[in-house]
């Protein structure tokens, strides 16, 4: 019990919720596909921005500038529209996904024998059943494509960066250490705060009951 609490990520029991994606495969990849394609356009859009600048600007060639403004109206233009699309079926895939997993917890739970609910805090059970199934919509709504779009996007941007000037780009990455080590420590005290309000919730859901 100790091990699971320490532990900051479970990837066997995340495992077993990726089989309530199945039904909404198709979803899931339209999903994926949207965030890639914000990930891209993120990143590469800087770079046209930086091209318009130096090729026009720098040299005072206005009538040149049309096409860059095309390339960042129609860049822009897709990436609003994925962004639209990934809300809206992120957040339909993580709802529909949390529906599935509370009715087999709730069929579940009418299987149990009447002295289970005499023994069992019937905050935890409602905690259990309402406020950790909405963590699981936040993960499978936006929480799981948002984590994979901002390393790719780092990745992306990183390419570049290394392109461009890789002895700037080491400079710039020796501080990643000291960021992922803060990343750490903040995730280390974030997870300690939401279990404590987990379980000042399940006393409050007990105590209304």
């Amino acid at each position: 019990m100790k091990k699971n609490k320490e532990q900051v990520f479970d990837i066997n029991l995340f495992k077993r919720l990726l089989v309530y994606i199945k039904p909404y495969k198709l979803v899931f990849i339209g999903v994926l596909v949207a965030t890639i394609l914000i990930a891209l356009f993120g990143a590469v859009r800087p770079k046209i921005l930086q091209l318009a600048m130096d090729n026009n600007l720098a040299n005072k060639d206005i009538e040149g500038f049309l096409p860059y403004v095309i390339i960042m109206g129609v860049m822009l233009l897709m990436e609003v529209v994925g962004q639209l699309s990934f809300i809206f079926y992120a957040g339909w895939l993580g709802q529909n996904v949390v529906k599935d997993v509370r009715v087999k917890l709730f069929n579940h739970l009418l299987r149990f024998k009447m002295k289970y609910y005499d023994n069992s805090s019937v905050g935890v059970l409602i905690t259990r059943a309402v406020t950790d199934m909405e963590r699981i919509a936040d993960i499978f709504g936006q929480g799981l494509f948002t984590i994979f779009r901002d390393l790719l996007t780092m990745i992306v941007v990183s390419v570049f960066m290394l392109f461009m000037n890789w002895k700037l780009s080491l400079i710039v990455f020796i501080m990643l250490p000291v960021v992922l080590i803060a990343t750490r420590i903040f995730q280390k005290y974030m997870k300690k705060a939401f279990e404590e309000v987990r379980t000042e919730v399940s006393n409050l859901n007990s105590f209304v009951q």
